[in-house]
């Protein structure tokens, strides 16, 4: 009997208790809180990685496209018409091709990492109220290929361009990180990101 009972009481013993399962699951629940906001973090990080990558790769189709052809390329997804993806394939404004391509200048097309399935442009800037700061002497430069990411809020935007120019302390002035600098936001998109990548 006394031996049955010893028995009863180690197995009841194996288990946890409700309170201590309730502690368990608070204190998981903490730590969870705590993480989620660097997980998120840590994926928009390397989603701007992705970005900036992407954007190099673009910079330097631009410059083998122009090297073969002696033109500025335009480079839209998702593709809204056909001849607006020349740097994957030979289509020119009205029909036919372009004289001296030799692309596919990228080696898969392009894709709008930090807001999935908006639109990335590359063209040739010269509007003066488009100007960005592309050697950095703090005079906005004519005359640019850009590469247009539409659809970040300034969280996104802010981030992108703290990565690209480190200004994200710049809040004000003629010097705010969203005017300031290689990446700003588009006058005429204000919801963009204009990368400028080189001078023309």
């Amino acid at each position: 009997m006394n031996e049955n009972w010893r028995e009863s009481v180690r197995r009841t013993q194996l288990g946890f208790t409700l309170m201590e399962m309730i502690g368990v699951v608070a204190v998981v629940a903490i730590l969870a809180t705590m993480a989620t906001p660097m997980i998120f973090k840590a994926i928009q990080d390397s989603r701007i990685s992705a970005t900036l990558q992407q954007a190099r790769q673009v910079e330097t189709a631009i410059a083998r496209f122009y090297a073969d052809t002696g033109r500025w390329p335009i480079h839209r997804t998702p593709i809204m018409n056909p001849h607006e993806r020349q740097l994957i394939a030979n289509t020119a404004e009205g029909g036919g091709t372009i004289p001296g391509w030799d692309g596919p200048y990228l080696d898969a097309e392009l894709r709008n990492l930090l807001t999935p399935g908006s639109e990335m442009l590359v063209y040739h800037e010269t509007r003066d109220n488009e100007k960005c700061d592309v050697d950095g002497d703090g005079t906005p430069d004519a005359n640019t290929m850009i590469l247009r990411i539409n659809d970040l809020d300034d969280d996104v935007a802010r981030n992108l361009s703290d990565a690209i120019d480190n200004d994200f302390q710049n809040t004000s002035g003629t010097a705010a990180w969203d005017v300031a600098g290689r990446a700003r936001r588009g006058v005429f998109r204000p919801n963009a990101m204009i990368i400028c990548l080189s001078q023309t």
